[in-house]
Order: C-alpha cells, then sequence, then structure tokens
C-alpha cells in the first residue's frame, strides 16, 4: 500500500522539526543568554530565575523531542499496517509524556506565570486527552483486526 501524500509531509516535517527541537535544546544555554540581553524579562531579575528556566526548557524540549520521536516511528507503520499493538502502546506513552508536560507547564504557571505558558498548559492537557482517546481507539482497531485475521 502507498502511504498517502500527507502523512508523507507530515513524516518529513516532523523529521524537520525533531532536528530543529534537538538543536534548539543543545544551543539553549548560547540562546538563552541572547534572549535575556535583548528582551526585558522581569522575572529575570529575580534569582535562581536563569537556573530554573534553563532546567524548565531543557526538560520540556526532552519531552518534546521523545513525543516527536514516538509520532515519527507511529507514521512509519502506515504503509504497512498502522493498527499493531506497538502503535497502542506508543500513544499511550506519548499521553503520560504530555501529561508530565502539562503537569511541568501548569507549575511554572505557579511559579512565574505568563499567558504563554498557561495557552501551553491547557493544549498539553488537551493533547494528552487526546492521545489517550487515539490510544483507545486504537485498541480496538488492533483488537478487530486481530478478530478479523483470525475469522480468515
Amino acid at each position: 500500500m502507498r502511504e498517502p501524500p500527507a502523512s508523507l509531509i507530515l513524516r518529513y516535517t516532523l523529521y524537520g522539526v525533531f532536528a530543529l527541537t534537538a538543536l534548539l535544546t543543545v544551543t539553549l544555554p548560547f540562546m538563552l543568554d541572547t534572549y535575556f540581553g535583548y528582551f526585558y524579562d522581569a522575572y529575570n531579575l529575580l534569582p535562581g530565575y536563569r537556573t530554573f528556566i534553563m532546567a524548565f526548557l531543557i526538560f520540556t524540549g526532552a519531552g518534546g523531542i521523545w513525543v516527536e520521536m514516538e509520532m515519527i516511528l507511529m507514521l512509519r507503520s502506515i504503509p504497512t499496517n498502522p493498527f499493531i499493538s506497538r502503535n497502542v502502546q506508543a500513544l499511550k506513552r506519548v499521553g503520560v509524556i504530555l501529561a508530565v508536560l502539562a503537569a511541568a507547564f501548569t507549575g511554572k504557571c505557579i511559579l512565574y506565570i505568563t499567558l504563554l505558558t498557561m495557552v501551553c498548559a491547557i493544549i498539553f492537557i488537551l493533547a494528552c486527552l487526546f492521545a489517550f482517546t487515539l490510544a483507545s481507539l486504537f485498541s480496538q482497531a488492533v483488537a478487530f483486526r486481530e478478530e478479523n485475521d483470525l475469522t480468515i
């Protein structure tokens, strides 16, 4: 079966986003100094903020890289058969990672509240729920497919 053009575009876009996220995470210490040099941030005046934001961004960047890798691996199964138990487990892992990222952004809102942090927390909560819903759907599709294979 040929892979649909939309999933090809999505997969190659994910490759680019994966590479960009890895590059940004690695160069974060240099970019953060440049950011704080050019833009005013009231929180930057607080002691320990730079260390906190560095650890926070590295942690969330690593979570983003993990989610992107899981999605790339899932998209690779489309030409053969996407309804496999490995994809169900991948979606469950993605849901857990997104829940952890949502908790991290919510925690950051408690310490250093910004509008973008609140929006990201809400997006990660919705994405987490979406991933778990898709995992449930894929699980049912896998069971249906296995039952259908046994019938034949």
